[in-house]
């Protein structure tokens, strides 16, 4: 997988998405539906702590996991009273005890997934993955395999959710997209994809759908306790 790298930019992208959009809020209403309210969870991955966030109004306390001091500070700096929020790489971090459930949102395949899932979770796991390209869907099927043929009980989800994209002039938008899709688009083609808003801090929005993928399984099963290939 490429390495995500938080930048400047990125930041403010998210920071800006988060004011307008539903997509984390509406992806911890579909989580939060399998947990207890009395529950302790890790989440790793999921906007700048967005989806943490919105989980921890559904149970006890929600501990969150980023490598980069930048956005640790912006999510430090309106995070819940319930969320706690680390300096760490979720793929080497141990902790004094399981949690009781996991989330994990674009983290990796198997090799990366499932010995994390040993080392924190003692129940729910729910693996979310984006499933936009072929090598996407790739790491789906692949995670999928390997829990069925270790005989480890799961749900698979696949749908769509709305992803709203603001932003601050036209040239923000040209960079994004330069960013993300890794070209300059015409004067044309954004007009073709960008909506007017009546904010003038965000003056700018793209709409999209985003396709993901859930895995849901229980990380108690015997069977996860050795090495799964």
């Amino acid at each position: 997988m490429e390495e995500f790298v938080w930048t400047d930019a990125r930041i403010r992208w998210m920071s800006d998405a988060a004011k307008k959009g539903k997509f984390y809020y509406l992806l911890a209403e579909r989580i939060s539906a399998y947990l207890p309210p009395t529950s302790r969870i890790f989440c790793a991955g999921g906007g700048l702590g967005d989806l943490a966030i919105w989980i921890s109004y559904h149970v006890e306390q929600v501990t969150a996991i980023e490598n980069d001091a930048k956005a640790i500070a912006v999510l430090r700096a309106r995070c819940p009273h319930n969320v706690v929020v680390l300096l760490g790489d979720v793929l080497s971090y141990s902790p004094d005890r399981l949690y009781d459930a996991l989330v994990l949102y674009n983290v990796g395949g198997v090799e990366q997934v499932l010995p994390v899932v040993r080392e924190l979770s003692s129940g729910k796991t729910f693996l979310i993955q984006s499933r936009e390209t072929p090598q996407e869907e790739a790491i789906i099927d692949e995670l999928i395999d390997a829990l069925e043929n270790a005989g480890v009980p799961m749900k698979y989800d696949a749908f769509e959710q709305e992803h709203i994209q603001p932003f601050r002039s036209w040239e923000d938008a040209k960079s994004y997209f330069l960013f993300t899709w890794n070209r300059e688009l015409t004067e044309e083609e954004l007009r073709s994809i960008l909506e007017e808003t009546d904010d003038r801090e965000l003056p700018f929005v793209y709409r999209e759908k985003k396709k993901l993928g859930m895995i849901l399984f229980d990380a108690a099963n015997p069977a996860l306790k050795k090495p799964i290939a």
